[in-house]
């Protein structure tokens, strides 16, 4: 009876070996002992208690044997029951690191999201503002081209006016001074004139007197030279 306890404890032990040794997940629908391989064993162990009780077992071996596989099947029970606990717990482990995954992408994504919008609307304040200086740079710039132009024709305008100034100046004074020469000149000839009509009647007049007393008058009205000395030219206005 002893050996056939332990044969029908080993074989759900098999059968439970061979069910947690698998990788997905726990199934509690192959609960019952292995009947391919260890069939024959289990024949055999019986077959050699039988053997031992005369082939036919007693109602209290019955009875001894239904309870140790009632314990093996509850020692089976208890150790897939805490595999099924600890599956779960590794289950809401690996639910809770996934959340905290998702929370930080989400919150990952939410701080570049609010990153990209302070870079863009910043980038769009600096491009604006860019803009506006250009335009602004470009108004200054036409308006100082125009002023130069302006200031161009103006000075333009003032030298051919100058220009125009300076010769009718500088045409007035050659006539002037053509002017000034013919005038000198015919005066030149009336002092002659005058000068010669007086040293003859100053010769007439001091025939009478000595003639060492009339040389010093004579060589003072030759010493003035009013109708041989030319006028000095007039420079032109440059």
């Amino acid at each position: 009876m002893k050996r056939t306890c332990e044969s029908a404890r080993r074989t759900y032990d098999d059968g439970f070996d061979d069910e947690t040794n698998r990788e997905d997940g726990i199934s509690f629908s192959e609960m019952g002992p292995k009947k391919d391989k260890k069939k024959g064993k289990d024949k055999k162990g019986a077959a050699d208690d039988t053997t031992e009780n005369g082939g036919v077992l007693t109602p209290e071996d019955q009875v001894k044997l239904l309870g140790c596989v009632n314990r093996s099947l509850q020692q089976q029970l208890a150790d897939r029951h805490e595999l099924a606990v600890r599956a779960m717990e590794a289950k809401r482990e690996l639910q809770n690191r996934v959340s905290d995954l998702q929370r930080d992408f989400e919150a990952g994504k939410n701080d570049t999201f609010g990153i990209t919008q302070d870079m863009t609307r910043q980038y769009k304040s600096m491009q604006e503002e860019l803009l506006n200086r250009i335009n602004a740079l470009e108004n200054t710039n036409t308006e100082l081209r125009d002023q130069l132009e302006l200031a161009r024709v103006h000075l333009e305008d003032v030298k051919r006016e100058k220009d125009s100034v300076i010769a009718n100046k500088n045409s007035e004074i050659q006539e002037l001074k053509a002017k000034m020469e013919e005038m000198a000149a015919e005066f030149g000839d009336m002092l002659k004139e005058t000068l010669d009509r007086m040293r003859e009647r100053i010769e007439i007049s001091n025939t009478s007197y000595d003639n060492e007393s009339g040389q010093p008058m004579m060589r003072r009205l030759d010493e003035f030279n009013l109708g041989g000395s030319p006028s000095k030219p007039i420079q032109p206005v440059k």
